[in-house]
């Protein structure tokens, strides 16, 4: 009886730690399950890949106070002054070679009458104010004012009744026209900052010629005066033309023309606006 006692006691002794143990380091006494080595490194393995795959290819997402960036698209202004409805205004300077040819005209006729006579003066330049108008994109209708001013050198004429006295006079001669034009912009160049044709044209309408005596003293005497004007038609053929306007000059540009005709012979430049 008493080697029994003692041996349940030892029994007791050796069970009673082990059970505390398993029970305090977290080991399921009833259900101990046996994990195979091999099984649990391939799960933590395909773990791991799954997670680096979500990570490379999912996208960050956007913060809460950030503001995605957004493309700004700026459509460049362009120019387009020489097309349809629109209007363009025009001041040109015309050539000298016409009122040159007035000028040496006055000389040769006053020769036989006044001998030799200085060169005659352009007091008024010639010049050509313009409207056109834009009823195609190639085709333009308008109308043109010019006029000049030719004087010839001063002239003396005897006082016959004071002996070795002369008055002094002037011959005016002034051109104006009024003509209808139409041109043809046979090429046209529409660039970001600037706009630019070549053109031809003819303008058809009236002129007048006027010529006037001017006495440049205070005498009375006697003067060979002579007054009066001559209605005539009027032309003028554009050979050939440019005209460009610019962005930056608020559509204000230039133009040249090489043609002849009442207004000018030869080349003429100026400068535009177009509405």
């Amino acid at each position: 009886m008493h080697m029994k006692s003692t041996t349940i006691a030892w029994l007791i002794a050796l069970i009673a730690p082990t059970t505390i143990f398993a029970q305090y380091s977290g080991t399921d006494t009833n259900n101990i399950i046996e994990r195979n080595p091999q099984r649990t490194a391939a799960e933590s393995k395909s773990a791991t890949k799954s997670i680096q795959t979500e990570t490379s290819t999912s996208k960050p997402a956007l913060l809460e106070n950030e503001n995605p960036k957004t493309l700004k698209v700026t459509t460049p202004r362009t120019l387009h002054p020489i097309q349809k409805e629109a209007m363009t205004f025009l001041f040109t300077n015309n050539s000298n070679v016409l009122v040159n040819l007035i000028g040496k005209g006055l000389q040769t006729e006053l020769k036989p009458t006044f001998g030799e006579v200085g060169k005659s003066d352009i007091t008024a330049k010639p010049t050509t104010i313009g409207y056109q108008y834009h009823f195609r994109d190639r085709w333009t209708m308008g109308v043109l004012y010019s006029w000049a001013t030719v004087k010839s050198a001063k002239l003396k004429y005897p006082d016959f009744d004071r002996i070795g006295e002369y008055a002094e006079f002037q011959y005016v001669v002034k051109l104006n026209s009024f003509l209808a034009s139409i041109n043809y912009n046979w090429k046209i160049k529409n660039k970001p900052k600037s706009s630019i044709a070549w053109y031809s044209g003819l303008a058809l309408g009236n002129s007048r010629i006027e010529y006037t005596t001017v006495r440049t003293d205070t005498s009375t005497s006697y003067i060979p005066a002579f007054n009066g004007g001559i209605d005539l038609g009027g032309f003028q053929v554009t050979a050939i033309g440019v005209k460009q306007h610019f962005y930056d000059l608020r559509n204000f540009g230039y133009h040249a023309e090489l043609g002849g005709g009442i207004n000018s012979i030869g080349l003429s430049f100026g400068l535009t606006y177009t509405l």
